[in-house]
């Protein structure tokens, strides 16, 4: 068991034992009595913070494959901006065509733009998974704007551009207004 499961494990204990308690201080009390409805009142409370914390064992229990996933996808997008900034340079210290920027500039903006992306529970594989194609994408925009490749391995930078900036897009917005139909 993982210390994360463990500690989890203790504090729902925890509050499992504080509801207990405040039960068995109810259970003291007849309907009648004064204290009765201030040891309720308190029953209700414990209860609930145990069904909040309940709610939160998923996420909690996430976390930290979570946290691994956000490490991975941020350094990958800021390495390859690095990347895409070095090929620019290449372009100009290598005196190659200028044409070549049309396939640079648009790579190193979208590394650019995603090197901050928040990676949030729900998706948080997608994202590594897209981090991890952005590594392939990067080496074919290497080896095709140094000529090591040919140029009809522009088509498959283009897929995967497309299937990288699929699995990097927020879809809680398409998420949320598929929940509400």
């Amino acid at each position: 068991m993982s210390s994360t499961e463990q500690e989890i494990e203790e504090q729902f204990a925890q509050l499992q034992q504080r509801v207990g308690a405040r039960r068995a201080e109810v259970l003291k009390h007849t309907a009648d009595d004064e204290q009765f409805a201030a040891e309720y009142a308190l029953l209700v409370y414990a209860t609930g913070d145990l069904v909040e914390f309940e709610k939160t064992i998923p996420e909690r229990l996430a976390e930290p494959e979570r946290r691994r996933s956000e490490r991975i996808v941020v350094w990958s997008w800021r390495g390859q901006a690095v990347v895409g900034a070095a090929l620019i340079a290449l372009v100009f210290v290598l005196d190659r065509s200028w044409w070549w920027l049309a396939l640079l500039l648009p790579h190193f903006a979208g590394t650019v733009a995603d090197c901050f992306q928040q990676v949030h529970a729900e998706r948080h594989r997608d994202r590594r998974a897209g981090a991890i194609a952005l590594h392939v994408v990067a080496i074919l925009v290497a080896l095709v704007s140094l000529s090591v490749l040919s140029r009809w391995f522009l088509i498959a930078i283009v897929v995967g551009w497309v299937f990288v900036a699929g699995v990097s897009m927020d879809s809680t917005d398409a998420g949320e207004k598929g929940a509400r139909r």
